[in-house]
């Protein structure tokens, strides 16, 4: 049985209890009696704001400097340009001629989310990123979240009232709440702010049409839009699947799965006949070389937050992205290891044999590769039985000195000379 069918059958039979509890976040916007502000548009732009609006403007600005100061977005150029150009590409004229000047910025966050503010940015979080298989699907969370700028969402909440600052919803539709001190408290305010909490179905649903309609007049494909929703579903599964609920049945959060079927319905009856798409700026495996920095970003994420099987999803998405690329085959190893050391009930147990050859695919992209060496001679050092054989002694002694000799500098290198004195003797 699929993923999808087995959530199907699993939502009918089993309630999950923190993915109810989550739900009920999500939900908790209740259908406001403010009346809906009028939608910005070229007569009633940027520069006739009301008093309120404008503080919200305000206090999104100065989050916003203080989550850029705090470095938590993950800065990348070229990214930063082709997100840019995306963006323009989708930006409607009647927000152009109403003064909106959006902007789009990556956040190194583990949990999957993207999300906007008033004022017209928008964060991305390195696990959407990572995640995304197309221009279109990038395309569509930009689109979607232009909506709600459109819209005027974020001030209808803020004038109902009724999303709490401390929700921390932001954290994405079912996924693990991962310990940051400061940081993660400064994403939240930021974030209570924005559409990441969400809103009351109704607005939801008119921000997908909304957001449907800018995506087919920027020229992209609606028809796999439901599949981009469904894609998120999978990897909120696969992170509880990891997690200390994870021998209970996960059941997806009606929220989502109303989207789906909102989106289905919207394709089906709307876009039947949409005229052919229009070129994406690149084609998708451009696409994903050019994702290559935020996927690799988002493996290192996975795996300190203690998630090795997404870890390697996330690695292998890389491999495949460019074959050539030896930090992927190494955070691809880095996470198998992982594997190893912490089984998952359920969950096969990679080899010693794959992870060493996963090393070797990254030394083979690269000879010179320092920590892909260290992590080869660790994977001979370590027993992977009741003892260390001689011949791996002897192994783990020839990449340790290959090691030292490509950084000899190294922060580490006075502790792995330990190694390499040990291993002498051990080898003899």
């Amino acid at each position: 049985m699929s993923a999808r069918r087995r959530r199907s059958a699993c939502a009918r039979g089993r309630v999950e209890v923190a993915g109810a509890a989550l739900a009920a976040v999500l939900l908790s916007a209740c259908v406001t009696a403010t009346p809906a502000p009028a939608p910005l548009a070229p007569e009633r732009g940027v520069g006739a704001l009301d008093a309120d609006e404008q503080h919200l403007w305000k206090k999104s600005r100065e989050l916003q400097h203080d989550v850029e100061i705090a470095g938590l977005l993950f800065v990348d150029r070229e990214l930063d340009a082709y997100l840019a150009r995306v963006l323009d590409r989708v930006l409607p004229d009647d927000l152009r001629r109403a003064g909106l000047e959006p902007s789009v910025h990556v956040v190194s966050n583990v949990n999957i989310h993207g999300y906007s503010f008033a004022n017209g940015v928008v964060y991305l979080h390195t696990a959407l990123l990572a995640r995304m298989a197309d221009e279109t699907q990038l395309a569509t969370v930009l689109t979607r979240e232009l909506a709600h700028v459109k819209l005027r969402n974020a001030l209808r909440a803020q004038r109902d009232a009724r999303i709490r600052a401390d929700s921390l919803a932001w954290i994405g539709v079912g996924s693990t709440l991962v310990q940051g001190g400061a940081q993660i408290q400064l994403l939240a305010q930021a974030a209570s702010i924005s559409t990441a909490p969400g809103f009351h179905h109704s607005l939801e649903v008119l921000a997908d049409r909304e957001g449907l309609a800018m995506l087919a007049a920027a020229g992209y494909d609606v028809k796999g839009t439901p599949g981009f929703f469904e894609m998120t579903l999978d990897y909120v599964e696969e992170v509880h699947g990891q997690g200390a609920w994870g021998w209970v049945a996960f059941s997806p959060p009606p929220a989502m799965t109303a989207r789906i079927a909102g989106y289905r319905s919207l394709v089906e009856s709307q876009y039947a006949d949409a005229p052919p798409p229009r070129p994406p700026l690149l084609e998708p495996q451009a696409f994903r070389r050019r994702l290559q920095p935020a996927t690799l970003r988002q493996a290192d994420l996975e795996l300190a937050a203690g998630l090795p099987i997404s870890s390697a999803h996330t690695a292998r998405l890389a491999t495949e992205a460019d074959a050539n690329d030896a930090d992927a085959w190494l955070a691809l190893a880095r996470a198998l290891a992982a594997q190893r050391e912490k089984a998952l009930p359920g969950k096969p147990l990679p080899s010693i044999h794959e992870v060493r050859d996963t090393l070797d695919r990254a030394l083979r992209a690269d000879p010179r590769h320092a920590a892909a060496t260290r992590e080869l001679a660790l994977s001979y050092y370590r027993p992977t039985g009741t003892a260390r054989t001689r011949e791996d002694a002897r192994t783990a002694l020839r990449h340790f000195r290959r090691y030292l000799s490509l950084a000899p500098r190294a922060d580490d290198a006075e502790y792995v000379r330990g190694y390499v004195r040990e291993l002498t003797q051990e080898a003899k």
